[in-house]
């Protein structure tokens, strides 16, 4: 099967942009009236299938890559996108 492995670094952006960016691609929980309610908030990688393989660096299918890279481009996030080839089990 043909994927996409998405290296991008965060290193340049501050802690604040570092959130954002992670909670765009991962999505988070929101705490409302001291945590007596909880939302969770998703994130683009939350609808697509993916495999993160470590920081900075996730396999998702080829359709999908143009989702990601455009979360990625909205915070100016360094990236590269790389052709790979996998087996169907690893992303579902």
């Amino acid at each position: 099967m043909k994927a996409k492995l998405i290296s991008y670094e965060l290193t340049n952006l501050d802690q604040y942009h570092k959130v954002l960016v992670n909670r765009d691609l991962f999505g988070y929980t929101d705490n409302s009236n001291n945590g007596s309610y909880q939302y969770k908030r998703k994130g683009v990688l939350n609808s697509l299938s993916h495999f993160k393989l470590k920081k900075g660096v996730i396999i998702v299918k080829n359709q999908d890559q143009k989702k990601v890279s455009s979360v990625l481009n909205k915070h100016k996030v360094k990236h590269m996108v790389f052709n790979i080839s996998i087996k169907q089990t690893l992303l579902g």
